[in-house]
């Protein structure tokens, strides 16, 4: 006998369904009916199949409404739970859609207010860039005074007879960059658009999801980089001021050596009357445009240009000021000064209104700064003199002179030959006897001509 599981199988079922003969008699004939064990699972598992049915269109017939409402509790969950994702996706997409249209505001405002920020730092290199040629003309100039002997200041540690001026700005330590304190959420664009948004849904959660967006990590990026610099633009401008207010010290001091009102000197002799300026009458410090602040841009700038102004003033007026003697160096030695002296003719003592320089006949006398020539011709005791306004209240005299080469209404240079050395008039030798007049008052030439020599001093 098999005993594999099939050969069981089919022992068990010739047992529950052996091989059968029916007989049947009827009106005196008798049929005979076999059925074989195949036929009989035939019927068997047939019927079983039919009476399955029938119960299950049975159960679905009775409990048809109940799984149809199932179905459909079913189909409106995920209905309600796809809609409500869809709400979530539609709330993400209008918060990041607010957030570029303030961003893109935000960043609009900040280039304009960049670009403003950078014309008017332009401006002022450019102011510095005039000031520093003017100084070099100056230093030109200022260079004709290596020998002069009268007083000189220096600093501590300057060395003597220097004749170099540092008129770039005074160099300054750097200053420590300090990372941009994290801008916090609320007064952020991240912040303004989840608070808008904040009926909407949980405004914390908003934050945080809005948070981890990588448009929105970009934008921060970006406004972390236009907040440094905007410090740069502000720290540049406090070294700007730092060095511009080191030189007006300097410049106010040297001003200070020619007894000079040295306001009025850079009001009268500094302003730059012949430059184009203008425009309409602006509040000195703006709101911003960004932040709805003061601008700290605003009030460095305001700041820095009324130094700039003054620092212009006063390096206009140097360039304007006779600081140089009329005679090159070597050329000449003083003899007399200014102020009360023994009269040479009389014995007595009397007021000299100017400086000596004595010298040989036919020395070259220079104009010692541009001017127009306003006399030049043979007045008193001056002898031959020569008389150059060089403007805004200043003017030159040149005395004893031998020859004069210019005539009224001549326009000199400064250092142009007008004159040579002579005895002319009340002398007792040849020397040019030079004067200097600041709104039609005499002042002591050798201070002038200290302050020249001073003027790149440390």
């Amino acid at each position: 006998m098999s005993t594999s599981p099939l050969g069981g199988v089919m022992v068990l079922a010739h047992r529950l369904f052996p091989h059968r003969q029916f007989y049947l008699r009827s009106r005196g004939s008798v049929q005979f009916f076999e059925f074989s064990p195949t036929f009989q699972m035939t019927v068997a598992v047939t019927t079983l199949l039919i009476m399955l049915w029938v119960a299950y269109a049975s159960v679905v017939v009775i409990f048809k409404e109940q799984i149809i409402t199932a179905k459909d509790q079913r189909y409106a969950s995920m209905q309600a739970a796809y809609e409500g994702r869809v709400s979530q996706m539609q709330l993400a997409y209008d918060e990041l859609n607010g957030l570029l249209v303030l961003a893109e505001e935000r960043f609009q405002n900040a280039t304009r207010d960049l670009e403003q920020k950078h014309r008017q730092l332009t401006a002022l290199l450019m102011q510095k860039q005039a000031m520093d040629k003017q100084v070099r003309e100056v230093r030109r100039q200022m260079a004709y005074m290596d020998g002069y002997a009268g007083k000189s200041y220096a600093r501590a540690g300057a060395r003597d007879g220097s004749n170099t001026l540092m008129m770039q700005l005074t160099s300054a330590e750097p200053a420590v960059r300090q990372s941009r304190v994290a801008q916090a959420v609320n007064d952020s664009t991240i912040g303004v658009v989840a608070a808008s948004t904040a009926s909407m849904g949980d405004a914390g959660a908003g934050k945080s999801a809005l948070a981890q967006n990588s448009v929105v990590k970009k934008i921060a990026n970006l406004e972390d980089r236009l907040g440094d610099i905007q410090k740069q633009q502000v720290a540049l401008l406090g070294e700007l001021r730092d060095g511009a207010t080191s030189q007006i010290d300097r410049y106010q001091r040297i001003l200070a050596m020619t007894d000079l009102p040295v306001d009025q000197v850079a009001n009268q002799v500094g302003m730059n009357s012949k430059n184009g300026m203008g425009g309409p009458l602006l509040p000195e410090i703006r709101a911003a445009a960004i932040d709805g602040v003061t601008d700290e841009f605003e009030k460095q700038f305001a700041e820095i240009a009324q130094t700039y102004s003054r620092l212009d003033n006063l390096t206009t007026a140097l360039s304007r000021l006779p600081l140089v003697t009329p005679i090159a160096t070597g050329f000449y030695r003083s003899t007399s000064g200014f102020g009360y002296r023994v009269d040479p003719f009389t014995g007595r003592v009397a007021f000299h209104a100017g400086a000596d320089m004595a010298g040989d006949f036919g020395t070259p006398v220079l104009a010692s700064a541009a001017g127009r020539v306003v006399a030049a011709e043979r007045r008193g005791p001056y002898g031959n003199m020569v008389e150059i306004d060089h403007g805004r209240g200043i003017r030159t005299r040149y005395g004893h002179l031998q020859s004069i080469i210019v005539k009224p209404g001549d326009m000199v240079q400064f250092r142009q030959k007008i004159a040579t050395m002579g005895s002319t008039g009340r002398s007792t030798g040849p020397h040019l006897h030079y004067e200097i007049w600041f709104n039609n008052v005499v002042r002591d030439p050798t201070k002038f001509f200290d302050a020249g020599r001073n003027v790149f001093k440390g």
